[in-house]
């Protein structure tokens, strides 16, 4: 790998995009939500703030300690991610020992839409990937090497990777019975070995697991394969078929969400397999991938389950990039190798299309720009009402008075003006502020036009899916509203 100066060229295009405008938005709500996760007692807060294990926020804790812009926070995800680079790499290498196929899959990962767009979010999602294509790499060389030193490194992946997103279960349980299927592949004593490392790192995760699982299952998540989905159990055929277009998005959701990526793509992942189908660790990779996504699509059947949703399925995409640069890498004597290029081109201008569409148009919710407008005309006595959805972001951005805040505890997508008017009449003579983000839409903002009459609105600014509105109490002398700010 360090002679490949293909592999550094591609780690320094990875790295160049994944950096580049790393603090040009603001947080999210989903990241400040993860970075509250963080703080505190972070196996607690963790587990009652989001819905995935603790490794991510205790890492993201240790981050937040030297500072807390958004672009040191981000950091941790950047280089996870820019490390994924690499991983994807070796893992192609193990699979396939084809250095074409090695570069094409690292290609796909480094210009592939969510991965960048995951390096650069507050999320778990990139140490997922990471931690995805080194656990089949690592077992696949245990595998062919016994060791006492690669069943650490087994044992220790495997603790990590189920400790970043409960998704990871159906890879371990790929690996495993992928193990227990190997007939002439290893020596018995190395398969035992194997199995008993991975059952270590299972066994250091469990307690976190029994500390937050119940956790998650009471909070309902959806028992779904694709969206938020059930599997229909009504047929067979409607089954099938929610299955093959549930397929297909999953593909189109590692390469360029449109379906027909996705077939294009997921017939390049075939086209590979088969090309491998010759390579005994290719066999036990295509193995490991079918057992996992297959079951996670049965498990899809269950009502309370935390992997659902194509986030969960992340750690499918590490070996699907694989997989697809085999694909790619097969048709390099067909045309003289330019319909290989031709598709490692595309998924360059794939990449420079979604980069100017990421860099360009608004995304997420912007609260800076709106706690900035606040704390310039915010007066002494003024009162702050933080709509639910909006908390994470402002307890993140503000810098003012606590004591003028009054949390909200209604959503967006519910009345949330009946507790409005309840809150302005409980200080009928003081201003108002109310803030919103996450959920807010011009139809939300028409409901505003409900609100308390004794109050009318004086001045208001909006960012992208984030704004701040001051209302005052009636008899002032500028009783009409000032024109919508926007951030631009």
């Amino acid at each position: 790998m360090k002679k490949d100066r293909w592999l550094w060229a591609l780690l320094l295009v990875g790295a160049a995009i994944r950096l580049y405008g790393l603090g040009e938005r603001s947080l999210s709500y989903d990241e400040c939500q993860q970075f509250w996760a963080s703080q505190g007692n972070v196996l607690v807060a963790n587990r009652e703030i989001t819905l995935d294990p603790p490794a991510f926020a205790a890492l993201l804790r240790l981050q937040s300690i030297a500072g807390r812009s958004e672009a040191w926070l981000r950091l941790l995800p950047c280089l996870l991610g820019i490390l994924g680079i690499p991983a994807v790499y070796a893992l192609a290498m193990r699979v396939s020992a084809d250095v074409i196929t090695a570069r094409g899959a690292a290609f796909f990962f480094a210009l592939a839409p969510y991965p960048i767009r995951y390096s650069q979010s507050l999320r778990v999602y990139s140490l997922t990937l990471l931690l995805c294509a080194l656990i089949p790499a690592v077992f696949l060389s245990a595998r062919a090497e016994d060791t006492p030193r690669r069943r650490w490194i087994v044992a220790a992946l495997t603790c990590a990777g189920l400790l970043s997103m409960y998704g990871v279960a159906w890879l371990v349980l790929g690996v495993l019975a992928s193990l227990a299927m190997s007939r002439s592949a290893a020596p018995t004593r190395n398969r035992v070995g194997l199995a008993k490392a991975a059952a270590a790192g299972i066994t250091a995760a469990l307690p976190f697991y029994v500390l937050s699982l119940p956790t998650q299952l009471t909070q309902g998540t959806p028992a779904s394969f694709y969206e938020d989905k059930f599997l229909p159990m009504e047929g067979l055929i409607p089954a099938l078929l929610f299955l093959a277009r549930g397929t297909v998005d999953l593909f189109g959701f590692f390469t360029f969400i449109h379906p027909a990526s996705g077939v294009i793509f997921g017939a390049l992942a075939i086209l590979g397999m088969v090309r491998l189908r010759g390579n005994r660790e290719g066999c036990v990779a295509a193995r490991v991938f079918f057992i996992a996504v297959a079951a996670a699509a049965v498990a899809s059947a269950l009502r309370l389950y935390p992997f659902g949703g194509t986030r969960q399925m992340l750690y499918a995409a590490p070996l699907f990039y694989v997989f697809a640069g085999a694909g790619i890498g097969s048709l390099r004597g067909h045309l003289r190798g330019w319909l290989g290029r031709g598709i490692l081109a595309a998924i360059a201008m794939g990449c420079g299309l979604f980069l100017y569409r990421y860099h360009t148009e608004p995304g997420g919710q912007e609260m800076r720009p709106v706690t900035a407008y606040l704390a310039h005309r915010i007066l002494p006595g003024d009162r702050i009402l933080v709509n639910k959805d909006a908390i994470p972001q402002f307890r993140f951005y503000y810098r003012g008075d606590p004591e003028a805040v009054v949390w909200g505890k209604e959503t967006v997508i519910r009345d949330y003006v009946s507790e409005a008017n309840r809150v302005l009449a409980s200080h009928a003579s003081a201003r108002w502020w109310l803030v919103f983000s996450h959920g807010w839409s011009g139809e939300r903002r028409r409901r505003l036009s409900s609100l308390d009459p004794s109050f009318h609105l004086k001045s208001r600014f909006e960012a992208h899916r984030a704004a701040v509105y001051l209302f005052e109490p009636r008899g002032s002398n500028d009783a009409g509203p000032h024109p919508i700010r926007r951030e631009p």
